[in-house]
């Protein structure tokens, strides 16, 4: 994913927002937000780990921040205004990303003039292979998430590594899953977190004895092994598979956890 180092703020709103807290509040309000657009304008779920990244400040100023301020979905708290100016930034990148892909080409148009016409063919070829290939899985998707140009991008990584029938079959039945489409992740960050490798709650959910389904806790153990973390994940749970043995020292400090 492009990398986004600036986080706008609007200080004539922050200041009307923001009136009727307390210094620490604002503190607290403001280190989140931050915390936030580092991470896709997404906080943890973890009120613990939530704790720790405002200095261990008051439960009861964080609790009220986290309800006047933010949302929640199955990815963790929101500002939803945060996480509409993260996405237009993104698709924003992704354009900028395409005229100065264009840009670069058009500048050495004579250089490339100069390989060989066999090189050139085989160049092309492979190109167009990948191309038509993520073409017709672009075209196949039940929901369009985040930009072509992203996507594309994302797949070039993993083209001949993973079918294009199974890399669709898994999209579409993550988007099935999700009533709101909205919270259904981009298909480049998809892609890049290996998306086709976790076991969907509804491909595999357990009830106990009232009938209600639980979440399965260890449904991403598989990408947790490789060192990839999603927000539904929690600390404590892969930190249990890792004193099991199921997970190497080495894939935890990928993840960031200490042990």
């Amino acid at each position: 994913m492009t990398k986004i180092w600036k986080m706008g703020i609007s200080t004539d709103n922050f200041i009307a927002d923001t009136v009727n807290l307390t210094n620490e509040e604002i503190g607290i309000y403001f280190r989140l937000l931050c915390y936030a657009w580092k991470n896709e304008a997404y906080l943890p779920k973890d009120i613990s780990r939530i704790k720790r990244i405002v200095q261990n400040a008051n439960e009861e100023e964080i609790n009220y921040i986290l309800e006047t301020y933010f949302k929640e979905d199955e990815n963790g708290y929101f500002s939803k205004a945060q996480k509409e100016e993260f996405e237009w930034v993104i698709e924003k990148s992704g354009k900028a990303k395409e005229a100065a892909d264009k840009r670069w080409s058009n500048a050495n148009a004579l250089k490339t003039h100069n390989q060989t016409q066999s090189s050139y063919n085989n160049n092309y070829n492979y190109n167009k292979i990948i191309n038509d290939a993520f073409e017709d899985i672009w075209s196949k998707l039940k929901t369009k998430r985040g930009t072509k140009s992203e996507g594309l991008k994302a797949y070039k990584k993993i083209h001949g590594k993973v079918e294009p029938s199974l890399l669709i079959e898994k999209y579409n039945a993550k988007s099935d899953s999700l009533d709101k489409k909205q919270f259904l992740p981009h298909f480049s960050r998809w892609l890049n977190s290996e998306g086709w490798t976790e076991e969907l709650l509804t491909e595999k959910k357990t009830e106990d004895s009232f009938g209600i389904v639980s979440r399965n806790k260890y449904a991403n153990l598989s990408l947790w092994k490789k060192g990839i973390k999603t927000l539904n994940d929690f600390d404590e749970d892969i930190i249990k598979k890792y004193k099991e043995g199921e997970i190497s020292k080495e894939a935890m400090e990928k993840l960031n956890i200490s042990v």
